[in-house]
């Protein structure tokens, strides 16, 4: 029994560990089966970028612990078989080293982040590029984004907000209209403000500080308004935009460089690859951001009446009409002439590089733009090549070539030549509620008002229309006569050729005075070329001394051609200008050839040692015909020092907190010459003479004063600088403060009428700008699937002027019309110890309240006209204590500069979504609401609206008011006077863009490979305090003495718009 137990047992024991053997086999070989997968190779493909989203060719990639590996191709990517659980390395220059687990996956897509600092970028100079660490001036690289995403006709519009020191504002809301372009304040009282563009190293014709109606300070015709001439340039082909401010940076431009200088490259061929086309298309909706309050038809029959009994005059509507007014006509004017426009722009691009050989860019564009105003908008095609060969080892041979065909169609909508019934925008405003469209089409009837058109006359009637034609085209030649030394020869033209046709038919008020109708044709023909002969020396010595020298000869000229033609009296309205011939009487005839010419020799050499200590001394002679002789050459200088920190040992060592830090030091002199061409010479023109009743007779006459000493525009700048970098420079700070000093001012002065022309130019006064530009950018977020990068800039300056030599003050622009309804009299001025650009006119102390204050006043002591005050008045300071007011007592009311500018940018990615918005804003410049002075004087002589808020605050007898006035029905506005509170504060914080964006799954089937779509709204919400339209506008371009007014300009529209990129 025992031994059948133990029998059992045994086998039991034995079937146990049979089985344990049996398990420890089968685990043995299950592992041994999964170690030969985890042996087994994979095909793991993928793409490798930057971390702004560029292929990266050449990207060493490895399997970590061999040597086997492969490397990135022309696209970035790469295609490796390796272990399923191995780990790929994978390492390029000037990035950091990454390892990646590749954990079964087939497809890795990988993202290296950048070890360079941001002093090591290299970045575009005048006449060559350098690198930032070398660099002793100041200098932005602005950051354009995604261009084609939002709706931005133009570079100054795409570069709003962006740029510290950079003040852009709009000088109409016309879609492809001029903008005013500032940098680092004005410094020119009556010459041009505007900043030196260069396109591809072609300085271009900056024609849009010209003002409309005739500007005696601009060379282009007068009877064509301004334009920006960046309109030929697509912003989708710009690869990089860089502002130079200070001396140090603009003194290789010499005479031009006085406004700072904005230069833009566009784009060249990307990578090996052959070819690359990218399409986007975008279409947008555009609305009028607000309107402005006026008095329907109740509130203005009240109006009117209660101005007649204010004067002892018998009110205008009985109370019949105001019992009826429910049924009576009660036209919005703003509702008739704006619209929901809609626009669409549509742009594409084939570029490729075949690598050491060849490569190009072809791009075309094209936009369809509806204004906000019915009847009126702006088209726009181009194209551009961009070519380059190397033709040899040592030769290379490029060609830049842009044109552009642009048709605008006006509709009067913000032009003033002292007529408000030629402005819809103030036309609207002022036009009587009580009138209706009367036809059918809403097209308007005929005026019967005494001063002003039917806006609706003027949109449907009234052609308006200008062509223009911009082409811009550079050839460069590039020979090495070895590593070091360079010759480059650049050859371009310039070219803008513009033509208006406008008819007034009858129906008009311009029509029927004319009468029969009136036709006007004018054109300009503006064309400059261009030579330069460049050496360029760069060279390290014993990798310590590091020497890059540019020097040469430059040559420009430019010829214009402008005329126009004016006829009246037509036997029909059908043909319009095309029947000029037809015309009963044949009006003015002018027509201008002007030439001017700039030579220059140049040159600028920089030497840095050891990385750490650079010096840079740059220095232009100029000579220009446009100046008188003995006054034609001037020698521009600038000498800059920068250090370095970051490359000291000490910093490495001791300064933990920091990862870059570079200080810079700036001195030079730049000038300005732009002026009108005949400053310095005699021209001739031709004059009619009556003899008799009907019969003419003509003959020439010297059109201006010529002024033997007339010389160059001299601006002395002084900068300090400096660069800061934190967390590997995630975080970047620059700084810099200076100082402008602008003498032997052009100024365009008066001339008694005897002399037999108005003004003439000098050099006299004195002007300062001084500020402080800051710019940061921190990239918050960099990792593989999301990034977040903000940006923001700061900008204050103030502006003075110090003195204005025998000018004493310099005054603006005079307004004038049919009548004693508007100004005759200058209500700008660049005042000494004032803003350069400050409005001039009367301080108030509010309103008459009773008798008693007008017969104690001692402002009215010795009045002559202190019998016509009465209460309900306003009561204006006698600033000069005499007793009583007059032009004595005009003094500065307020200013158009701001003391600080801002903006800042932020852009978002997560995953496939991205996201990116961009705000501006200023503080402390005001505006001259001369719209205001015509429908808020609370005057209804004239038979115009009011606005609201001026007719609901008015005097109505004591205590009631003390800022509007009463109502009156005199002619005279405001006793004649122009008072401190049409001067409103310009404060404003814009969203000016916000863009979403999409990018969808791509097709290998189509060969594409990336599609994104996007929204974007522009101009979405602007908190200000002014009562106008828009509160960053400026109605008369870039000189300084007009700057800061708003009449009769269209706001910049509110959009919103959708759109795809599609890249192949």
């Amino acid at each position: 029994m025992n031994k059948t137990i133990m029998i059992r047992r045994g086998r039991c024991a034995r079937s146990q560990l049979l089985g344990l053997v049996f398990l420890v086999l089968l685990s043995t070989y299950t592992g041994a089966k999964a170690a030969m997968r985890s042996l087994e190779d994979i095909r793991v493909t993928g793409i490798v970028k930057s971390s702004d989203g560029e292929p990266l060719a050449g990207v060493s990639i490895k399997i970590k612990g061999t040597n086997k590996g492969v490397n990135t191709n022309a696209e970035g990517r790469y295609t490796i078989n390796a272990p399923s659980d191995g780990v790929l390395v994978f390492t390029y220059l000037g990035f950091e080293r990454k390892e990646v687990r590749i954990a079964g996956k087939p497809q890795l897509d990988v993202v290296l982040t950048s070890t360079a600092t941001t002093l090591d970028e290299v970045v575009v100079v005048g006449y060559g590029t350098m690198q930032k660490s070398d660099i002793t001036g100041a200098i932005t690289s602005a950051k354009l984004g995604d261009v084609d995403e939002i709706k931005a006709v133009s570079v100054p519009e795409a570069l709003q907000g962006k740029v510290a020191g950079v003040n852009i504002i709009t000088n109409t809301g016309e879609p492809g209209g001029a903008m005013t372009f500032n940098i680092r304040g004005m410094t020119s009282v009556t010459g041009s403000n505007q900043p030196l563009i260069v396109i591809d190293g072609q300085p271009i014709e900056s024609s849009f500080s010209a003002t409309y109606a005739g500007d005696s300070n601009s060379d282009d015709g007068s009877d064509i308004p301004p334009s920006d001439p960046l309109a030929a340039l697509n912003p989708n082909d710009i690869a990089s935009i860089e502002i130079l401010k200070d001396a140090s940076s603009t003194a290789i431009y010499g005479s031009r460089g006085s406004n700072g200088v904005v230069l833009i490259t566009t784009k060249s061929g990307k990578g090996n690859a052959k070819d690359n086309i990218a399409f986007s298309s975008r279409f947008d909706v555009s609305q009028l951001p607000k309107k402005i309050p006026l008095l329907n038809n109740y509130e203005y029959m009240l109006f009117k009446n209660e101005a007649m009994v204010n004067d002892g005059l018998a009110p205008t509507y009985k109370q019949a009409q105001l019992d009826t007014a429910s049924r009576m006509p009660n036209t919005d004017w703003q509702d008739l002439i704006y619209r929901n426009a809609l626009s669409q722009d549509y742009q594409i691009s084939f570029s490729g590089r075949e690598n050491k050989k060849y490569n190009y860019l072809l791009s075309g564009n094209y936009s369809d733009q509806q204004s906000i105003i019915i009847n009126a908008g702006y088209r726009k095609g181009g194209v551009r090549l961009n070519y380059e060969r190397n033709v040899s080892p040592k030769l290379t041979l490029g060609l830049r070539t842009a044109l552009s065909l642009t048709d605008r169609k006006f509709g009067l909508q913000s032009s003033w030549t002292g007529l408000a019934g030629s402005s819809v925008v103030l036309g609207a405003l002022w036009y009587n509620p009580l009138r209706e469209p009367t036809s059918a089409d809403n097209s308007g009837d005929e005026d019967e008002e005494t001063f002003t058109n039917n806006p609706l006359t003027l949109l449907y009637k009234v052609t308006d229309r200008t062509a223009m034609r911009t082409l811009i085209s550079n050839f460069s030649l590039d020979y090495k006569f070895n590593p070091s030394l360079s010759y480059q020869l650049r050859a371009g033209i310039n070219d803008i050729y513009s033509r208006r046709n406008v008819y007034y038919p009858t129906g008009t008020n311009i029509g029927d005075n004319a009468p029969g109708g009136s036709a006007m044709q004018a054109e300009n023909d503006n064309s400059n070329y261009l030579i330069d002969n460049l050496l360029t020396f760069k060279k390290v010595y014993n990798r310590k001394h590091s020497i890059n020298a540019v020097g040469g000869f430059s040559w420009q000229q430019w010829f214009r051609t402008s005329g126009s033609v004016t006829n009246l009296n037509f036997p029909s309205n059908t043909l319009t200008y095309f029947n000029m011939k037809g015309a009963g009487y044949p009006g003015r005839y002018s027509n201008t050839d002007k030439a001017r010419a700039l030579e220059s020799v140049l040159g600028r050499i920089n030497y840095t040692y050891n990385r750490r200590y650079s010096i840079m001394a740059t220095g232009r002679y100029d000579g220009s015909s446009r100046l008188a002789p003995g006054h034609k050459w001037q020698f521009y200088p600038s000498l800059g020092f920068a250090w370095n920190a970051t490359n000291e040992d000490f910093f490495k060592e001791q300064v933990k907190f920091m990862s870059s830090l570079k200080l810079r030091a700036s001195v030079g002199v730049a000038g300005n010459d732009n002026i009108s061409i005949g400053g310095s010479q005699a021209s001739y023109g031709l004059n009619f003479y009556p003899m008799g009743v009907t019969t003419t007779s003509t003959g020439y006459v010297v059109e201006n004063f010529v002024n033997p000493n007339l010389r160059w525009e001299k601006t002395t700048q002084y900068n300090l600088g400096g660069d800061f970098g934190f967390l590997k420079d995630k975080l970047s700070l620059t700084v810099d403060a200076y100082s402008k000093v602008t003498t032997d001012l052009l100024i365009n002065l008066p001339l008694p009428g005897s002399a037999g022309m108005s003004t003439y130019y000098t050099n006299m006064g004195k002007v300062t700008n001084k500020g402080i530009d800051v710019e940061a950018s921190y990239s918050l977020l960099r990792k593989r699937n999301k990034s977040l990068d903000i940006s923001a800039n700061f900008s204050l300056v103030n502006s003075k002027v110090n003195n204005m030599g025998d000018a004493g003050i310099a005054y603006g622009r005079k307004f004038f019309a049919n009548g004693s309804y508007v100004l005759n009299l200058p209500v700008t001025a660049a005042v000494p110890g004032h803003s350069i650009s400050s409005f001039w006119g009367f301080k108030t102390n509010g309103i008459y309240q009773n008798q008693a204050e007008i017969d104690h006043d001692p402002a009215l002591a010795n009045d002559p006209v202190k019998g016509t005050i009465r209460p309900g008045m306003i009561r204006y300071v006698d600033v000069n204590g005499d007793g009583q007011i007059s032009d004595d007592d005009k003094t500065v009311i307020g200013k158009a500069t701001p003391d600080f500018t801002y903006g800042f940018t932020t852009n978002f990615t997560w995953k496939k979504f991205s996201a990116s918005m961009t705000c501006f804003g200023s503080y402390g410049a005001q505006l001259l609401n001369m719209n205001r002075w015509m429908i808020g004087a609370n005057t209804a002589n004239v038979g115009g609206n009011s606005l609201r808020d001026a007719y609901l605050g008015r005097w109505k007898g004591e205590g009631t008011s003390n800022l509007y006035p009463a109502l009156t029905a005199d002619a005279v506005r405001l006793q004649g006077r122009f008072p401190d509170w049409m001067v409103e504060d310009a404060s404003f914080f814009r969203i000016q863009n916000i863009t979403l964006g999409y990018t969808l799954n791509t097709s290998k089937v189509l060969n594409i490979s990336k599609i994104k779509v996007f929204v974007t709204g522009t101009n979405l919400l602007t908190l200000t305090k002014y009562t106008g339209y828009d509160p960053n506008v400026n109605s008369f371009g870039q000189s300084s003495l007009n700057n800061g007014i708003d009449i009769a300009t269209l706001p910049q529209a509110r959009s919103l718009s959708a759109g795809v990129k599609v890249i192949f």
